[in-house]
Protein backbone atom coordinates (compact mmCIF):
# COMPACT_ATOMS: atom_id res chain seq x y z
CA UNK A 1 0.00 0.00 0.00
CA UNK A 2 2.83 1.95 0.81
CA UNK A 3 4.18 1.93 -2.50
CA UNK A 4 1.10 2.30 -4.24
CA UNK A 5 0.47 5.63 -2.13
CA UNK A 6 3.89 7.01 -3.10
CA UNK A 7 3.63 5.82 -6.84
CA UNK A 8 0.50 8.08 -6.76
CA UNK A 9 1.48 10.84 -5.49
CA UNK A 10 4.58 11.05 -7.47
CA UNK A 11 2.58 10.85 -10.64
CA UNK A 12 0.41 14.12 -9.08
CA UNK A 13 2.83 15.88 -8.36
CA UNK A 14 5.07 15.26 -11.69
CA UNK A 15 1.39 15.66 -14.11
CA UNK A 16 0.34 18.51 -12.19
CA UNK A 17 3.64 20.50 -12.32
CA UNK A 18 4.28 20.17 -15.85
CA UNK A 19 0.44 20.58 -16.86
CA UNK A 20 0.70 24.21 -14.66
CA UNK A 21 3.87 24.71 -16.07
CA UNK A 22 1.95 24.69 -19.36
CA UNK A 23 -0.87 26.31 -18.38
CA UNK A 24 1.47 29.50 -17.33
CA UNK A 25 1.54 30.25 -21.04
CA UNK A 26 -2.33 30.45 -21.63
CA UNK A 27 -3.89 33.58 -21.98
CA UNK A 28 -4.69 35.22 -18.86
CA UNK A 29 -8.17 35.14 -17.51
CA UNK A 30 -10.68 32.55 -17.53
CA UNK A 31 -9.19 30.54 -20.15
CA UNK A 32 -5.65 30.53 -17.52
CA UNK A 33 -7.64 29.46 -14.85
CA UNK A 34 -9.50 27.09 -16.78
CA UNK A 35 -6.19 25.25 -18.16
CA UNK A 36 -5.16 25.44 -14.20
CA UNK A 37 -8.41 22.85 -12.74
CA UNK A 38 -8.00 21.13 -15.69
CA UNK A 39 -4.82 20.05 -15.06
CA UNK A 40 -5.40 20.01 -11.36
CA UNK A 41 -7.90 17.34 -12.69
CA UNK A 42 -5.30 15.65 -15.05
CA UNK A 43 -2.67 15.12 -12.51
CA UNK A 44 -4.95 13.69 -9.61
CA UNK A 45 -6.72 10.96 -12.37
CA UNK A 46 -2.77 10.31 -13.66
CA UNK A 47 -2.06 9.65 -9.99
CA UNK A 48 -5.34 7.51 -9.27
CA UNK A 49 -4.31 5.49 -12.87
CA UNK A 50 -0.72 4.85 -10.89
CA UNK A 51 -2.56 3.68 -7.59
CA UNK A 52 -4.05 0.96 -9.25
CA UNK A 53 -1.56 0.37 -11.45
CA UNK A 54 0.87 -0.65 -8.96
CA UNK A 55 -2.29 -1.96 -6.63
CA UNK A 56 -2.95 -4.57 -9.48
CA UNK A 57 1.21 -5.49 -9.61
CA UNK A 58 0.73 -5.92 -5.80
CA UNK A 59 -2.61 -8.19 -5.89
CA UNK A 60 -0.80 -10.53 -8.89
CA UNK A 61 2.21 -11.02 -6.64
CA UNK A 62 0.09 -11.86 -3.84
CA UNK A 63 -2.31 -14.31 -6.32
CA UNK A 64 1.18 -15.46 -7.28
CA UNK A 65 2.77 -16.15 -4.25
CA UNK A 66 -0.75 -17.50 -2.63
CA UNK A 67 -0.74 -20.13 -6.17
CA UNK A 68 2.89 -21.13 -4.98
CA UNK A 69 2.40 -21.49 -1.47
CA UNK A 70 -0.95 -24.12 -2.09
CA UNK A 71 1.40 -25.65 -4.99
CA UNK A 72 3.71 -26.11 -2.55
CA UNK A 73 1.42 -27.33 0.40
CA UNK A 74 -0.62 -29.88 -2.11
CA UNK A 75 3.17 -31.21 -3.23
CA UNK A 76 3.54 -31.99 0.54
CA UNK A 77 0.08 -33.15 1.41
CA UNK A 78 0.22 -35.82 -1.61
CA UNK A 79 3.91 -36.77 -0.18
CA UNK A 80 2.86 -36.91 2.60
CA UNK A 81 0.33 -39.33 1.40
CA UNK A 82 2.51 -41.28 -0.49
CA UNK A 83 4.65 -41.75 2.56
CA UNK A 84 1.64 -42.94 4.30
CA UNK A 85 0.53 -45.33 1.74
CA UNK A 86 4.11 -46.35 1.48
CA UNK A 87 4.21 -46.89 5.30
CA UNK A 88 1.15 -48.67 5.70
CA UNK A 89 2.06 -51.41 2.60
CA UNK A 90 4.59 -52.03 4.39
CA UNK A 91 2.98 -52.99 7.29
CA UNK A 92 0.46 -54.99 5.68
CA UNK A 93 2.98 -56.75 3.53
CA UNK A 94 4.52 -57.93 7.05
CA UNK A 95 0.95 -59.55 7.99
CA UNK A 96 0.14 -63.12 8.25
CA UNK A 97 -2.59 -62.73 6.82
CA UNK A 98 -2.76 -63.13 2.72
CA UNK A 99 -5.60 -61.37 1.89
CA UNK A 100 -4.00 -57.97 3.59
CA UNK A 101 -0.70 -58.74 2.10
CA UNK A 102 -2.40 -58.76 -1.20
CA UNK A 103 -3.94 -55.55 -0.59
CA UNK A 104 -0.79 -54.06 0.06
CA UNK A 105 0.92 -55.04 -3.40
CA UNK A 106 -2.29 -53.55 -5.36
CA UNK A 107 -1.54 -50.56 -3.33
CA UNK A 108 2.24 -50.17 -4.44
CA UNK A 109 0.83 -51.01 -8.22
CA UNK A 110 -1.34 -48.16 -7.75
CA UNK A 111 0.90 -45.71 -6.61
CA UNK A 112 3.25 -46.60 -9.24
CA UNK A 113 0.71 -46.24 -11.80
CA UNK A 114 -0.01 -42.40 -10.37
CA UNK A 115 3.71 -41.79 -10.00
CA UNK A 116 6.68 -42.76 -12.43
CA UNK A 117 9.24 -41.47 -9.56
CA UNK A 118 8.11 -43.91 -7.17
CA UNK A 119 7.92 -46.85 -10.01
CA UNK A 120 11.70 -47.67 -8.74
CA UNK A 121 11.35 -47.70 -5.57
CA UNK A 122 8.41 -49.86 -5.68
CA UNK A 123 9.82 -52.49 -7.60
CA UNK A 124 12.29 -52.52 -5.22
CA UNK A 125 9.96 -53.31 -2.42
CA UNK A 126 8.00 -56.03 -4.44
CA UNK A 127 11.80 -57.68 -4.77
CA UNK A 128 12.66 -57.04 -1.64
CA UNK A 129 9.79 -59.24 -0.50
CA UNK A 130 10.24 -61.73 -3.21
CA UNK A 131 13.67 -62.40 -1.64
CA UNK A 132 12.02 -62.79 1.40
CA UNK A 133 12.96 -66.43 2.48
CA UNK A 134 9.90 -68.80 1.40
CA UNK A 135 9.64 -73.13 0.42
CA UNK A 136 6.88 -73.97 -2.24
CA UNK A 137 4.78 -76.47 -0.74
CA UNK A 138 5.87 -80.03 -2.50
CA UNK A 139 2.05 -79.62 -4.11
CA UNK A 140 0.13 -76.49 -4.56
CA UNK A 141 -3.35 -77.78 -5.10
CA UNK A 142 -3.41 -80.54 -2.61
CA UNK A 143 -5.52 -79.49 0.23
CA UNK A 144 -5.60 -80.22 3.98
CA UNK A 145 -5.41 -83.95 5.41
CA UNK A 146 -9.32 -84.41 5.99
CA UNK A 147 -8.91 -87.53 8.21
CA UNK A 148 -6.74 -85.57 10.35
CA UNK A 149 -9.39 -82.36 10.28
CA UNK A 150 -11.33 -85.00 11.29
CA UNK A 151 -9.81 -86.40 13.78
CA UNK A 152 -8.82 -83.27 15.50
CA UNK A 153 -12.89 -82.19 15.69
CA UNK A 154 -13.63 -85.24 17.49
CA UNK A 155 -11.24 -84.24 20.08
CA UNK A 156 -12.96 -81.15 20.73
CA UNK A 157 -15.85 -82.69 21.25
CA UNK A 158 -14.98 -85.42 23.27
CA UNK A 159 -13.31 -82.58 25.19
CA UNK A 160 -16.59 -80.51 25.47
CA UNK A 161 -19.18 -83.42 26.76
CA UNK A 162 -16.00 -84.16 29.35
CA UNK A 163 -16.87 -80.81 30.73
CA UNK A 164 -12.77 -80.34 29.86
CA UNK A 165 -11.12 -77.44 27.78
CA UNK A 166 -10.02 -78.23 24.91
CA UNK A 167 -6.27 -79.11 24.27
CA UNK A 168 -4.60 -75.69 23.14
CA UNK A 169 -3.56 -75.37 19.54
CA UNK A 170 -0.13 -74.80 18.02
CA UNK A 171 0.34 -71.45 16.61
CA UNK A 172 0.08 -71.78 13.06
CA UNK A 173 2.28 -70.68 10.41
CA UNK A 174 0.96 -69.07 6.86
CA UNK A 175 -0.41 -71.37 4.82
CA UNK A 176 2.63 -72.12 2.28
CA UNK A 177 -0.20 -72.11 -0.49
CA UNK A 178 -1.99 -68.54 0.49
CA UNK A 179 1.61 -67.26 0.37
CA UNK A 180 2.30 -68.81 -2.87
CA UNK A 181 -0.77 -66.96 -4.24
CA UNK A 182 1.04 -63.79 -2.92
CA UNK A 183 4.17 -64.62 -4.72
CA UNK A 184 2.42 -65.00 -7.86
CA UNK A 185 0.67 -62.12 -7.85
CA UNK A 186 3.43 -59.73 -7.39
CA UNK A 187 5.46 -61.51 -10.09
CA UNK A 188 1.91 -60.90 -12.23
CA UNK A 189 2.60 -57.21 -11.35
CA UNK A 190 6.04 -57.06 -12.47
CA UNK A 191 5.25 -58.81 -15.62
CA UNK A 192 1.92 -56.35 -16.65
CA UNK A 193 4.02 -53.47 -16.23
CA UNK A 194 7.84 -54.40 -17.38
CA UNK A 195 6.31 -55.52 -20.83
CA UNK A 196 7.14 -53.33 -23.70
CA UNK A 197 3.67 -53.36 -24.80
CA UNK A 198 2.42 -52.70 -21.59
CA UNK A 199 -1.01 -50.59 -21.05
CA UNK A 200 0.96 -48.79 -18.04
CA UNK A 201 4.51 -49.35 -18.78
CA UNK A 202 6.64 -49.26 -16.26
CA UNK A 203 10.53 -48.20 -18.44
CA UNK A 204 13.91 -48.79 -17.56
CA UNK A 205 14.19 -49.93 -14.01
CA UNK A 206 16.53 -52.33 -12.55
CA UNK A 207 15.17 -55.63 -11.18
CA UNK A 208 16.97 -56.48 -8.16
CA UNK A 209 16.08 -60.75 -6.96
CA UNK A 210 19.40 -61.98 -5.76
CA UNK A 211 18.72 -65.27 -4.02
CA UNK A 212 14.99 -65.10 -4.85
CA UNK A 213 12.49 -68.02 -5.00
CA UNK A 214 10.59 -67.59 -7.70
CA UNK A 215 7.27 -69.71 -9.27
CA UNK A 216 6.65 -70.15 -13.05
CA UNK A 217 8.47 -66.90 -13.55
CA UNK A 218 7.62 -65.09 -16.78
CA UNK A 219 9.63 -62.15 -18.28
CA UNK A 220 8.77 -62.48 -21.68
CA UNK A 221 8.76 -59.59 -23.94
CA UNK A 222 9.94 -57.49 -21.09
CA UNK A 223 12.47 -54.34 -21.32
CA UNK A 224 14.86 -54.04 -17.80
CA UNK A 225 18.00 -51.72 -17.60
CA UNK A 226 19.45 -54.78 -15.75
CA UNK A 227 19.05 -57.61 -13.59
CA UNK A 228 20.41 -59.26 -10.81
CA UNK A 229 19.43 -62.68 -10.37
CA UNK A 230 22.27 -64.43 -8.78
CA UNK A 231 21.72 -67.41 -6.81
CA UNK A 232 18.18 -67.61 -7.12
CA UNK A 233 15.64 -70.32 -7.52
CA UNK A 234 13.25 -70.77 -10.43
CA UNK A 235 10.57 -73.36 -9.78
CA UNK A 236 8.27 -74.60 -12.67
CA UNK A 237 8.94 -72.65 -16.36
CA UNK A 238 11.06 -69.70 -16.42
CA UNK A 239 9.91 -67.93 -19.43
CA UNK A 240 12.57 -65.26 -20.83
CA UNK A 241 11.68 -65.06 -24.48
CA UNK A 242 12.08 -61.95 -26.17
CA UNK A 243 13.89 -60.58 -22.89
CA UNK A 244 15.23 -56.97 -23.84
CA UNK A 245 18.39 -56.07 -21.14
CA UNK A 246 19.86 -53.43 -21.68
CA UNK A 247 22.45 -53.43 -19.02
CA UNK A 248 23.93 -56.08 -16.94
CA UNK A 249 22.56 -59.96 -16.70
CA UNK A 250 23.33 -61.66 -13.48
CA UNK A 251 22.12 -65.67 -13.67
CA UNK A 252 25.47 -66.95 -11.82
CA UNK A 253 24.75 -69.65 -9.26
CA UNK A 254 20.60 -69.50 -9.68
CA UNK A 255 18.86 -73.01 -10.03
CA UNK A 256 16.16 -73.35 -13.18
CA UNK A 257 14.53 -76.54 -11.92
CA UNK A 258 11.87 -76.70 -15.14
CA UNK A 259 11.73 -75.80 -18.60
CA UNK A 260 13.90 -72.77 -18.81
CA UNK A 261 13.06 -70.65 -22.28
CA UNK A 262 15.18 -67.72 -23.19
CA UNK A 263 14.59 -67.55 -27.26
CA UNK A 264 15.20 -64.45 -29.20
CA UNK A 265 16.24 -62.47 -25.56
CA UNK A 266 18.33 -59.61 -25.93
CA UNK A 267 21.88 -58.97 -23.61
CA UNK A 268 23.37 -55.26 -24.56
CA UNK A 269 25.34 -55.47 -21.31
CA UNK A 270 27.54 -57.93 -19.87
CA UNK A 271 25.97 -61.35 -19.19
CA UNK A 272 26.94 -63.97 -16.15
CA UNK A 273 25.61 -67.70 -15.59
CA UNK A 274 28.46 -68.87 -14.08
CA UNK A 275 27.90 -71.73 -12.28
CA UNK A 276 24.34 -71.93 -13.05
CA UNK A 277 22.11 -75.34 -13.30
CA UNK A 278 19.97 -75.96 -15.86
CA UNK A 279 17.68 -79.24 -14.49
CA UNK A 280 15.34 -79.29 -17.55
CA UNK A 281 15.39 -78.69 -21.48
CA UNK A 282 17.29 -75.04 -21.76
CA UNK A 283 16.41 -73.37 -25.24
CA UNK A 284 18.43 -70.08 -25.84
CA UNK A 285 17.54 -70.59 -29.82
CA UNK A 286 18.09 -66.86 -31.50
CA UNK A 287 19.35 -65.24 -28.29
CA UNK A 288 21.83 -61.88 -28.75
CA UNK A 289 24.86 -61.63 -26.45
CA UNK A 290 26.03 -58.28 -27.27
CA UNK A 291 28.79 -58.11 -24.26
CA UNK A 292 31.56 -60.44 -23.09
CA UNK A 293 28.98 -63.65 -21.70
CA UNK A 294 30.18 -66.67 -19.05
CA UNK A 295 28.45 -69.96 -18.64
CA UNK A 296 31.63 -70.94 -17.04
CA UNK A 297 30.92 -74.51 -14.58
CA UNK A 298 27.62 -74.19 -15.61
CA UNK A 299 25.39 -77.73 -15.75
CA UNK A 300 23.11 -78.30 -18.26
CA UNK A 301 21.32 -81.89 -17.52
CA UNK A 302 18.84 -82.03 -20.28
CA UNK A 303 18.82 -80.89 -24.03
CA UNK A 304 20.55 -77.48 -24.25
CA UNK A 305 19.74 -75.32 -27.12
CA UNK A 306 22.19 -72.58 -28.22
CA UNK A 307 21.04 -72.67 -31.65
CA UNK A 308 21.23 -69.23 -33.96
CA UNK A 309 22.85 -67.33 -30.52
CA UNK A 310 24.77 -64.93 -31.48
CA UNK A 311 27.74 -63.90 -29.81
CA UNK A 312 29.74 -60.42 -30.48
CA UNK A 313 32.28 -60.53 -27.69
CA UNK A 314 33.92 -63.24 -26.18
CA UNK A 315 32.63 -65.85 -24.46
CA UNK A 316 33.43 -69.00 -22.06
CA UNK A 317 31.73 -72.52 -21.58
CA UNK A 318 34.90 -73.40 -19.51
CA UNK A 319 33.92 -76.41 -16.89
CA UNK A 320 30.62 -76.51 -18.05
CA UNK A 321 28.71 -80.27 -17.83
CA UNK A 322 26.16 -80.84 -21.20
CA UNK A 323 24.34 -84.12 -19.55
CA UNK A 324 21.77 -84.34 -22.95
CA UNK A 325 22.26 -83.59 -25.93
CA UNK A 326 23.68 -79.77 -26.79
CA UNK A 327 22.70 -77.79 -29.93
CA UNK A 328 25.10 -75.20 -31.18
CA UNK A 329 23.74 -75.36 -34.96
CA UNK A 330 24.39 -71.81 -36.54
CA UNK A 331 25.48 -69.90 -33.77
CA UNK A 332 27.97 -67.11 -34.56
CA UNK A 333 30.96 -65.79 -32.89
CA UNK A 334 32.46 -62.90 -33.21
CA UNK A 335 35.43 -62.89 -31.07
CA UNK A 336 37.36 -65.55 -28.50
CA UNK A 337 35.02 -68.66 -27.79
CA UNK A 338 36.14 -70.94 -25.17
CA UNK A 339 35.35 -74.73 -24.14
CA UNK A 340 38.39 -75.49 -22.09
CA UNK A 341 36.90 -78.34 -20.12
CA UNK A 342 33.50 -78.69 -21.00
CA UNK A 343 31.68 -82.11 -20.83
CA UNK A 344 29.98 -83.14 -23.64
CA UNK A 345 27.92 -86.38 -22.04
CA UNK A 346 24.88 -86.59 -25.18
CA UNK A 347 24.78 -85.89 -28.88
CA UNK A 348 26.50 -82.66 -29.59
CA UNK A 349 25.70 -80.57 -32.81
CA UNK A 350 27.97 -77.54 -34.09
CA UNK A 351 26.03 -77.73 -37.29
CA UNK A 352 26.61 -74.74 -39.60
CA UNK A 353 28.01 -72.61 -36.71
CA UNK A 354 30.54 -69.89 -37.64
CA UNK A 355 34.02 -69.04 -35.67
CA UNK A 356 34.97 -65.90 -36.94
CA UNK A 357 37.26 -62.85 -35.55
CA UNK A 358 35.38 -59.87 -36.59
CA UNK A 359 37.35 -57.13 -38.35
CA UNK A 360 36.03 -54.30 -36.25
CA UNK A 361 37.77 -56.46 -33.11
CA UNK A 362 41.07 -56.67 -35.05
CA UNK A 363 43.88 -57.41 -31.96
CA UNK A 364 46.81 -55.33 -32.46
CA UNK A 365 50.54 -56.92 -32.51
CA UNK A 366 51.34 -56.94 -28.93
CA UNK A 367 48.45 -58.87 -28.22
CA UNK A 368 48.34 -62.80 -28.10
CA UNK A 369 46.19 -65.97 -27.75
CA UNK A 370 43.19 -64.75 -30.32
CA UNK A 371 41.92 -68.39 -30.63
CA UNK A 372 38.54 -70.65 -29.93
CA UNK A 373 39.89 -72.85 -27.26
CA UNK A 374 37.96 -76.74 -27.19
CA UNK A 375 40.98 -78.01 -25.17
CA UNK A 376 40.84 -80.49 -22.24
CA UNK A 377 37.05 -81.50 -24.01
CA UNK A 378 35.27 -84.59 -23.23
CA UNK A 379 32.24 -85.28 -25.78
CA UNK A 380 31.22 -88.44 -24.78
CA UNK A 381 28.62 -89.44 -27.80
CA UNK A 382 28.71 -88.39 -31.05
CA UNK A 383 29.78 -84.40 -32.23
CA UNK A 384 28.63 -82.89 -35.33
CA UNK A 385 30.73 -79.76 -36.43
CA UNK A 386 29.71 -80.17 -40.43
CA UNK A 387 29.49 -76.78 -42.22
CA UNK A 388 30.97 -74.80 -39.34
CA UNK A 389 33.11 -72.34 -40.18
CA UNK A 390 36.83 -71.91 -38.28
CA UNK A 391 38.04 -68.49 -39.10
CA UNK A 392 40.42 -68.09 -35.82
CA UNK A 393 42.88 -70.48 -34.51
CA UNK A 394 41.18 -73.52 -33.23
CA UNK A 395 43.48 -74.95 -30.05
CA UNK A 396 42.03 -79.03 -29.17
CA UNK A 397 44.66 -79.69 -26.79
CA UNK A 398 43.75 -82.36 -24.59
CA UNK A 399 40.13 -83.20 -26.07
CA UNK A 400 38.53 -85.92 -25.94
CA UNK A 401 35.89 -87.03 -28.93
CA UNK A 402 34.59 -90.85 -27.51
CA UNK A 403 31.85 -91.07 -30.06
CA UNK A 404 31.83 -89.95 -34.27
CA UNK A 405 33.14 -86.79 -35.14
CA UNK A 406 31.89 -85.30 -38.23
CA UNK A 407 33.65 -81.57 -39.85
CA UNK A 408 32.16 -82.36 -43.22
CA UNK A 409 31.66 -79.36 -45.47
CA UNK A 410 33.39 -77.36 -42.75
CA UNK A 411 35.58 -74.47 -43.76
CA UNK A 412 39.03 -73.48 -41.91
CA UNK A 413 40.62 -70.33 -42.43
CA UNK A 414 42.89 -70.34 -39.28
CA UNK A 415 45.45 -73.07 -37.99
CA UNK A 416 43.09 -75.43 -36.48
CA UNK A 417 45.50 -77.92 -34.35
CA UNK A 418 43.74 -81.49 -34.22
CA UNK A 419 47.04 -83.61 -33.46
CA UNK A 420 46.93 -83.47 -29.68
CA UNK A 421 42.89 -84.42 -29.47
CA UNK A 422 41.96 -87.98 -29.38
CA UNK A 423 39.32 -89.17 -31.32
CA UNK A 424 38.25 -93.25 -30.15
CA UNK A 425 35.75 -93.56 -32.69
CA UNK A 426 35.43 -92.20 -36.50
CA UNK A 427 36.27 -88.99 -37.84
CA UNK A 428 35.23 -87.53 -41.14
CA UNK A 429 36.44 -84.43 -42.85
CA UNK A 430 34.50 -84.92 -46.47
CA UNK A 431 34.24 -82.01 -48.77
CA UNK A 432 35.88 -79.66 -45.55
CA UNK A 433 37.93 -76.84 -47.24
CA UNK A 434 41.03 -74.76 -46.36
CA UNK A 435 40.68 -71.70 -47.10
CA UNK A 436 44.59 -70.37 -46.83
CA UNK A 437 47.33 -72.95 -46.84
CA UNK A 438 49.71 -70.45 -45.30
CA UNK A 439 48.17 -71.60 -42.41
CA UNK A 440 46.62 -74.82 -42.45
CA UNK A 441 45.11 -77.29 -40.03
CA UNK A 442 47.00 -79.58 -38.14
CA UNK A 443 44.88 -82.86 -39.18
CA UNK A 444 44.63 -86.42 -37.82
CA UNK A 445 45.91 -89.42 -39.24
CA UNK A 446 43.99 -90.18 -42.14
CA UNK A 447 43.66 -86.77 -43.91
CA UNK A 448 45.50 -84.75 -45.54
CA UNK A 449 45.23 -81.56 -47.61
CA UNK A 450 44.83 -81.42 -51.45
CA UNK A 451 46.03 -78.34 -53.22
CA UNK A 452 43.31 -76.40 -54.77
CA UNK A 453 43.24 -73.43 -56.69
CA UNK A 454 45.12 -70.48 -55.17
CA UNK A 455 45.78 -70.64 -51.84
CA UNK A 456 42.73 -72.85 -50.72
CA UNK A 457 42.79 -76.69 -50.03
CA UNK A 458 40.60 -79.39 -49.95
CA UNK A 459 40.98 -82.10 -47.25
CA UNK A 460 40.76 -85.55 -47.86
CA UNK A 461 41.17 -89.23 -47.02
CA UNK A 462 44.74 -90.75 -47.56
Amino acid sequence: MLAAAAAAGAAIWLTTAWLLNTADHAREGTDRAKVRVDAVRTGLAAGAGAGAAVGLLLAFRRQRHAEIATTLSDYDAAERRVTELYNAAAEQLGSDKAPVRLTALYTLERLANNDPSHRQTIVNIICAYLRMPYTPPLDPTREADPEAAQRAAARRYHAVRGNARPAAQPTTTPNPNEERQVRLTAQRILLDHLKFDARVPWNKLDLDLTGATLLTFDLSNCTLSSARLSGATFHGTTDFRGLNLAGEARFDDTIFSGLTLFMEATFAGSANFGRAIFSRQTDFGGASFSMQTSFERATFSNVTNFGGVTFSKSFSFNGATFAGPALFSQMTSSERATFRGSTFSGYTEFNATMFKRDPAHELDETTSGWFDEFGELVFSRAADFSLATFSTEISLDGAIFSGDVSFRSATFSGNADFSKATFKQAVDFADAAVADLSSPPTLPAGWRIEPGEGATGLIVNT
